[in-house]
């Protein structure tokens, strides 16, 4: 077999290898991570979790208005002679020798056995009942509350990671040319030299240039691994998973963008957050109440049925009805001081409400002072960066022909990779802007509108 052939049958044999190595990346877009994250996300499990235990609650609080059957069984063995002349009464089996000072004094070890059911039925709390039911399903709802806005967070999250990721993985590509055209600066340099139209120092400046310019590539790439498991972090995969995004595609048409009121207005209104605040209150509100039931009368009714026996099968029943009518007359104060202290936890969330609102107007106040910041740099990014190319490709025409000196190719390469480099940034800044503004008004399909 000729070498020729040889080393063609050994890139194909290996080329189906390489493909698997490559294709162990998975490829992720954004639509399938966020809802990767939905699902998977250790956050938003736990925020589930906290409404199924607030539905538990609600079920708990709802069944004290119901009535509390108890049953009893048990076996009483002692030489008390209180116990054991009570469970002669009980089983009425008393006779005149129960009597004689002996038996009564010292009436040996006895067993009796005992059974009671009974039914407990509140009549009327003072209103606890009804508080507790407010307060848990105010608790319920504000679980719901903070559960919804833990999923848009989510969702900020790995939007937001996924942009960087995305960002990161074009400044590779930026540094990528720069180090190809720099290395093309460095042959130019050396035919130069070899015709004696340049000298040995101009060859190791661009030398150097091209190390330095290369090292770019690195960090670059340390970013975007950085930024990889940001993004595995947020959506819940494991560190170690391999995985690939989707090229950063660039906005055609520029957002447009809703009127600064309608946009906190829309926030005001959406923000999940802001009705956890509510939701708060309202199981402060019901705090008060139930810290006010103390004072107002407590009625009770309770049915009793009792069974003794000094054999395990039961023989001996009796009945009891207890109705019960209770009001505290003097607390050392203690009461006024429950209720004063849940007024106050009230009038403190209400006032953390409040500034809750400040700040959901000033977020979003501040994303569209961000968007327009980056809309004016990006706008002065782009003109900057044609001016750039074109001043490159005059300056490195003239710099083959000889008409110039190396210096002012590499300023110009410079000044190119920082225009390169700012129209990424405002790009960049642009829309994590956009993404601030979505999260701020709890409305990711806003802008899409």
């Amino acid at each position: 077999m000729k070498k020729d052939n040889y080393l063609r049958l050994i890139l194909i044999l290996t080329l189906p290898f390489g493909l698997f190595n490559i294709s162990r990346a998975e490829a992720i877009s954004l639509d399938r991570a966020v809802a990767y994250a939905l699902e998977n996300s250790p956050v938003l499990q736990g925020t589930v979790a906290d409404i199924r235990a607030g539905n538990e609650t609600v079920k708990t609080a709802e069944s004290g208005k119901l009535p509390v059957i108890d049953l009893d069984y048990g076996l009483i063995y002692s030489d008390n002679p209180l116990v054991s002349l009570g469970s002669i009464l009980n089983n009425r089996k008393v006779v005149a020798n129960n009597f004689v000072p002996a038996a009564l004094n010292d009436p040996g070890f006895s067993g009796n056995y005992f059974a009671s059911l009974s039914l407990k039925l509140p009549l009327y709390t003072g209103g606890r009942l009804s508080a507790d039911i407010k307060q848990a399903r105010a608790k319920h709802a504000l679980a719901l509350a903070q559960h919804e806005r833990s999923k848009s967070t989510v969702i900020y999250q790995v939007k937001r990671a996924y942009l960087l990721a995305q960002a990161a993985q074009q400044a590779i590509r930026i540094a990528r040319s720069s180090t190809d055209t720099a290395g093309m600066h460095v042959k130019t340099t050396e035919q130069l030299l070899a015709e004696n139209r340049t000298v040995t120092s101009d060859k190791l400046t661009a030398t150097v240039y091209y190390t330095s310019i290369k090292a770019v590539i690195s960090q670059a790439q340390a970013q975007y691994a950085h930024a990889l498991n940001s993004l595995k972090q947020v959506i819940g995969k494991d560190l170690s998973t391999d995985i690939s995004i989707e090229p950063w595609k660039r906005v055609i048409s520029p957002h447009k963008l809703p009127a600064i009121t309608v946009a906190e207005s829309t926030a005001l209104k959406n923000r999940s957050d802001l009705r956890s605040a509510e939701e708060s209150i309202k199981a402060a509100r019901a705090r008060t109440d139930i810290a006010q039931s103390a004072t107002k009368p407590q009625l009770g009714l309770e049915l009793r049925s009792r069974l003794y026996a000094d054999n395990p099968m039961v023989d001996e029943l009796s009945w009891g009805v207890l109705a019960v009518a209770k009001i505290n007359l003097f607390s050392g104060g203690a009461n006024k001081s429950r209720v004063s202290a849940a007024r106050e936890e009230t009038n403190r969330l209400q006032a953390e409400k409040r500034n809750k609102e400040l700040q959901i107007r000033k977020q979003v106040r501040d994303a569209f002072a961000s968007i327009e910041e980056g809309r004016i740099r990006l706008k002065l990014a782009s003109t900057n960066l044609t001016n750039a190319r074109t001043a490159v490709s005059l300056v490195n025409q003239r710099y083959g022909e000889g008409r110039t000196i190396l210096i002012d190719l590499l300023q110009s390469e410079q000044a190119l990779l920082k225009s390169r480099s700012e129209s990424l940034n405002s790009r960049l800044l642009v829309e994590a802007s956009i993404l601030e503004l979505e999260f701020a008004m709890d409305d990711y399909e806003v802008l899409e509108k």
